[in-house]
């Protein structure tokens, strides 16, 4: 079986969260079997102590970050309700081509498993931003509460400043100018915060993953481009 580091960076008794890398699928499917995915990877992690962890959400092949995972099956309901509720809080980091207008932005999304629309609201503010050969992009933290199918690169794309190297909703002569500058191979955008009330422990809990390491070369060499 193959063997990928992954990161665990909170554990209790219920709950394990992990900082998943990119390129990894959060599933299997008939792109991926179970030992390339990252839930594969947590339940090998976990074999000896007997421990089968399952899934509590998910986030793209290509996006990185913070993924929680339940231990027990008794304790499912309340764990998987953690993204039913309103005060969870997902937090990413994600570079967009230009600079986007306002703070928030709520537009109706198609629903994962149906062709219903359904509400989904995202804020966000700008931190930084970096001119780019004649163009700009900047670094956003975008906050969501609702989880919809690719809710951040679909409202980004919808204001017409895409994730930079999306390569479903991106702008794609951007984006081809951008890898051959950067070496980026993949979209700018990592699961890097949440926050949620602990069902069991009957407390808030914040976990924070790390920018993995080509984004944060990504960043630097934006930052070192600013300086020059």
């Amino acid at each position: 079986m193959e063997r990928e580091s992954i990161s665990v960076i909170y554990e209790d008794a219920s709950i394990v969260v992990v900082n998943k890398p990119p390129r990894m699928a959060s599933v299997p499917s008939h792109d991926f079997p179970l030992r390339k995915t990252a839930l594969g990877r947590v339940q090998q992690l976990y074999a000896p102590t007997g421990v089968r962890p399952y899934l509590l959400h998910r986030l793209d092949y290509d996006t990185s970050g913070v993924l929680l995972f339940g231990k027990e099956q008794k304790n499912r309901r309340p764990l998987e309700n953690i993204f039913r509720d309103r005060r969870t809080e997902k937090i990413y980091a994600a570079l967009v081509k230009g600079v986007p207008r306002g703070t928030s932005i709520s537009s109706r999304l198609r629903a994962r498993h149906s062709d219903h629309w359904i509400p989904a609201h995202t804020r966000f503010h700008i931190e930084s931003t970096f001119p780019i050969d004649g163009s700009t992009c900047s670094l956003v933290e975008a906050i969501i509460t609702t989880g919809r199918k690719h809710q951040v690169r679909q409202h980004f794309s919808k204001m017409r400043c895409p994730v930079v190297m999306d390569r479903t909703y991106g702008n794609t002569l951007f984006n081809r100018s951008f890898r051959k500058v950067f070496g980026l191979e993949r979209q700018f955008l990592h699961a890097h915060h949440i926050s949620f009330f602990h069902p069991l422990l009957k407390k808030t809990v914040r976990i924070m993953a790390p920018l993995p390491e080509d984004l944060a070369q990504t960043l630097q060499k934006l930052q070192e481009r600013t300086t020059m």
